[in-house]
């Protein structure tokens, strides 16, 4: 089984450290008295001696601290502007690009961009992801089809009506004949 680490507060620490500065004892002797690491003691002094300039001037350490957070609430600060003015154009972006259609929308993806995956750029254009790999199949005949019937209609000739309509007719006749 383990040993649980023992741990011990400020003001213990502070009783050896200055038990060890009168000097009456060595690191040893003290660490056995106290059942503690010689190594501990000796970390504890050196922390204690290089702090020691806070006690001293106290009014000094706060006012760096209080100077560090001042610098970092300002720092926050700008951070939430630019924040808040990002949120901003991204609220009145994504408006303007829902607003186009899905195949201007679908345009828009770029599928080799490595910072936004492809299921983000999808969220913020709000199109169905699936939609961006599906390509219509082409069918030569249905449009050879369309292509004639087209030619056909061309061929045959406008009649404008009784109204002023355009009537077309596969036999000729006017609309007001036939109606």
């Amino acid at each position: 089984m383990s040993r649980k680490m023992t741990q011990y507060s400020a003001e213990f620490k502070t009783k050896i450290v200055l038990e060890v500065l009168k000097g009456d004892k060595t690191i040893n002797e003290i660490a056995s008295e106290y059942n503690i690491i010689p190594k501990n003691i000796q970390n504890w002094k050196n922390i204690f001696l290089a702090n020691a300039v806070v006690a001293m001037e106290p009014a000094k350490a706060v006012k760096e601290y209080k100077d560090e957070i001042e610098k970092l609430k300002a720092k926050n600060d700008e951070y939430a502007k630019i924040v808040g003015k990002l949120t901003v154009e991204n609220n009145w972006m994504s408006g303007k690009l829902k607003s186009l259609d899905s195949k201007k929308r679908q345009a828009i993806v770029e599928f080799k961009l490595s910072d936004i995956s492809i299921t983000r750029q999808s969220e913020l254009l709000g199109i169905a992801r699936s939609g961006l790999y599906y390509s219509s199949k082409i069918n030569e005949d249905e449009i050879a089809i369309k292509q004639h019937i087209q030619t056909i209609y061309n061929e045959i000739p406008a009649y404008i009506g009784v109204f002023g309509q355009e009537c077309r007719s596969s036999t000729g006749h006017f609309c007001n004949e036939i109606f």
